[in-house]
């Protein structure tokens, strides 16, 4: 995907508009086939070299170079076609490999092929188009894993999958409740897409590595995407690229290893306006066009129905200085004092 310069410029335009676009190419990516935003692929009635044009970008492989061939059809499937060969080449040069592949799916528009709707004719239209999608991405990733066991190297390869925020509203944006194609439930969270309380930013995160954890298991401890840098170079014992740099991830070795069970460190969000830090038990929350913040005790009420602030102002005190610092340290970086 497109890197943007800050998360409120995505859908601005194409990536050759450098004010607002940092590519896979200019941020150390040997190979890339990216795009800003979703590419309608199943639409007979758009020609392929002109898909782009209903979202204002394409799939690009370099500077103004889009792709043109192979783009009819799952877009799971599109994307996993350009994946596969990138590792292949890697594994027979014997040389290790790095791929991001992220998927669309679900993002709108929600669009199966027939086949995946005809999984799915005992639902209506808007469930068997969600589902059918689903489905689609998950063959993708059983191909992935196949692929790799093919090659010999599914079980020294770290294979990490996530989604990247919690289910959309109607229409795809953020909101309460699903509707039209946006059918994913948040169970007993509270919020969706868009929104900093858990139903928003908890999603679940599977790591398949068999050589290290041969075995299933789950972790209730919660990690974030920043936690990927420090855990790779861990494993591969290898320091931080800038020692005193401040990262906001940490190595999740030693708690896939059982050897703790806790997060030394909160996680902080901030996101158009809205304001979080939640650690290993508690959570503040602020809104964007409130004042005051929330306190939630995440291990008895994960669905964050009883605000705790008056109850523990001490918890509550902290938590906001922990989240200010964060804060600063970020305003700090964009100030160029980190780099």
């Amino acid at each position: 995907g497109t890197l943007t310069t800050k998360e409120k410029d995505s859908n601005r335009g194409r990536p050759g508009d450098a004010s607002h676009y940092s590519p896979p190419w200019e941020n150390g990516f040997d190979v890339c086939f990216s795009t800003e935003a979703k590419v309608p692929t199943w639409d007979p009635m758009i020609d392929p070299e002109e898909s782009g044009n209903a979202y204002g970008t394409f799939y690009w492989t370099g500077p103004n170079t889009k792709e043109t061939e192979n783009l009819m059809g799952d877009d799971s499937r599109i994307i996993m076609d350009r994946a596969i060969p990138f590792i292949r080449k890697a594994v027979d040069a014997d040389k290790p490999f790095f791929a991001v592949i992220w998927f669309h799916t679900p993002h709108n528009p929600v669009v199966a092929g027939q086949p995946y709707l005809e999984m799915y004719k005992d639902q209506d239209e808007d469930h068997a188009h969600y589902y059918g999608c689903i489905t689609a991405m998950d063959e993708q990733l059983g191909r992935l894993q196949s692929e790799l066991k093919s090659l010999g190297v599914g079980d020294n390869t770290m294979l990490w999958f996530c989604s990247d925020n919690g289910p959309a509203a109607k229409n795809g944006g953020p909101g309460k409740e699903p509707g039209g194609r946006q059918q994913g439930t948040t169970g007993p969270y509270r919020g969706r897409k868009g929104s900093l309380y858990e139903g928003g930013v908890r999603v679940p995160g599977l790591l398949v590595w068999p050589e290290a954890f041969p075995e299933h298991q789950t972790i209730d401890t919660a990690c974030v995407t920043s936690d990927y840098l420090p855990t790779i170079l861990d494993t591969l014992n290898l320091p931080l690229p800038v020692p005193n740099r401040p990262y906001d991830g940490l190595s999740l070795l030693p708690i896939l290893r059982g050897e703790r069970e806790d997060r030394p460190s909160p996680i902080a969000f901030d996101f158009q306006g809205q304001l979080a830090l939640s650690d290993n038990r508690y959570k503040i929350y602020k809104g964007s066009n409130e004042d005051d913040y929330e306190l939630y005790d995440l291990l008895k009420d994960p669905s964050e129905s009883k605000d705790l602030s008056e109850d523990h102002p001490e918890i509550l005190s902290a938590m906001k200085k922990g989240l200010n610092d964060w804060l600063e340290s970020c305003s700090e970086s964009q100030r160029g004092s980190d780099y």
